[in-house]
């Protein structure tokens, strides 16, 4: 939206052209005792398809049919034969187990007889735990390999096409950094946890060629708050991400928050602004004087409406990728957050001072699980912004 801002005070454009499927998926069966059981899935046309075991939202076999859509009945299912829940998200079945269990064969049928459709049949059975975790640790890497490649076939695909090769500029900014280590707890350091976690949402945000990712820092250096913004306003940022690590007075005190400008930080842009010589991206002409401060409050609006809209993204994909404070979105006056025209959320990823978000937060496993949400509520947030670019 900031985008069509500019657009409608300069000019940008993007164009959506639809995305077409064919019908396909429409039935699913289950039988079994836990122990053993089948999964039938019919199909009207033959299915490309791969299985994935997933452990990252509780024990999952997902089951991927190659992104043609459901066109069976709503689904409602009820727990039996070791599958307590079954959903269809975005071209993918998930059968959430009641236990660990594996696949012993997968098999595909073609018509016949009275059977129009084309079947894919799934064998389960019940195994230990750690064989399972193992199988899903292996399987996780594959799936992500997938959504990678599709995330990165999507941004050459007619579904989103941008006038003039014009990309969406993300810069990540890892706070502190450098003489500056920010919080330190139970072995885990916040300066070092932000820039590994940053590196990894600058790898996940790479593969789409749709964005231009920028880092405030690379490597350990302090950053001034000011140059921190001055660097995204002179990349022209269309979104700000601050990362960072909290600490608490009590150690039960654990999960992610997300911050956006307060009523009093809104006060402060103005005068920020001005002693940091920031000029507007409007291009007015010979406006008068008053066009020229209505526009520059439109614009400041706007920017503060898109860091509350990618918030309001951002925490549900948080919350199913980790624990999240109870009263998630927050509002503070922090100068990261104080550029006019530069839409931009802070970033807390946990309490370094719970020494199970220390753990988290300090793993490999844990800043990519709590990237790749990131990365997905930017991909969510970029779309929106599009549609509604497209539509004025």
């Amino acid at each position: 939206m900031l985008r069509g801002l500019r657009a409608f005070l300069g000019m940008v454009v993007l164009i959506i052209l639809p995305f077409l499927a064919v019908a396909d998926v429409h039935s699913v069966a289950v039988q079994g005792d836990g122990i053993n059981t089948r999964i039938v899935i019919s199909a009207d046309t033959e299915m490309v398809h791969d299985e994935f075991l997933n452990n990252e939202r509780g024990a999952a076999l997902i089951v991927d049919v190659g992104h043609k859509p459901w066109t069976g009945e709503t689904i409602n299912f009820s727990p039996q034969a070791g599958i307590r829940n079954l959903e269809w998200i975005d071209g993918q079945l998930v059968f959430w187990l009641d236990g660990p269990m594996m696949i012993a064969r997968a098999s595909d049928l073609p018509p016949y007889g009275r059977r129009a459709s084309h079947r894919l049949v799934i064998d389960l059975v019940s195994v230990s735990n750690a064989r399972y975790l193992r199988a899903a640790k292996r399987d996780t890497r594959r799936l992500n390999r997938l959504t990678s490649e599709r995330r990165l076939a999507s941004a050459d695909s007619p579904r989103r096409v941008e006038a003039g090769g014009q990309r969406f500029v993300v810069v990540i900014d890892p706070g502190h950094g450098g003489a500056d280590p920010g919080t330190s707890h139970h072995g885990a350091v916040e300066r070092t946890i932000v820039l590994e976690a940053a590196q990894k949402l600058e790898a996940l945000l790479g593969a789409n060629s749709l964005y231009d990712v920028r880092l405030t820092r690379s490597d350990d250096t302090f950053i001034e708050l000011e140059d921190r913004v001055k660097l995204a306003r002179d990349w022209e940022a269309d979104l700000f991400i601050s990362l960072h690590a909290d600490a608490a007075g009590t150690p039960e005190v654990r999960g992610a928050g997300v911050y956006t400008l307060s009523a009093k930080g809104q006060a402060r842009v103005d005068r920020t602004a001005r002693g940091q010589n920031w000029e507007l991206p409007i291009e007015t002409g010979e406006a008068p004087d008053e066009v020229v401060s209505i526009l520059g409050e439109f614009l400041k609006r706007e920017t503060h409406s898109n860091s509350e809209k990618f918030a309001s993204l951002l925490i549900p994909e948080l919350e199913r990728a980790g624990p999240i404070l109870r009263n998630t979105h927050r509002n503070e006056n922090f100068f990261v957050l104080l550029a006019p025209d530069v839409p931009a959320v802070l970033l807390e990823m946990g309490f370094l001072t719970n020494r199970s978000d220390a753990r988290r937060l300090s793993s490999d496993e844990g800043q990519r699980k709590a990237m790749a949400a990131v990365a997905r509520a930017i991909e969510v947030y970029f779309e929106q912004q599009a549609v509604l670019m497209a539509q004025n």
